[in-house]
């Protein structure tokens, strides 16, 4: 399943680069990140990814699914 999250609590690209490390590392296929609009589009399992985020003190929800 391909999905977009909306990420809330980042403040720079070092933020953005945590949270790919730890959905990478959780075995989420990033497809796409934008800070700007603090996005990030990945394959897998959402809730599974949004629970490893916001243990490193982010939060995350579900933008879209295709």
């Amino acid at each position: 399943m391909r999905v977009k999250l909306e990420l809330s609590g980042l403040t720079c690209q070092g933020c953005l680069n945590t949270v790919n490390n730890v959905l990478m590392r959780e075995g989420a296929k990033v497809l796409s990140i934008d800070l700007s609009s603090a996005e990030i589009e990945i394959e897998g399992d959402p809730e599974k990814y949004i629970k490893a985020i916001e243990k490193f003190g982010y939060s995350a929800k579900v933008a879209s699914k295709t």
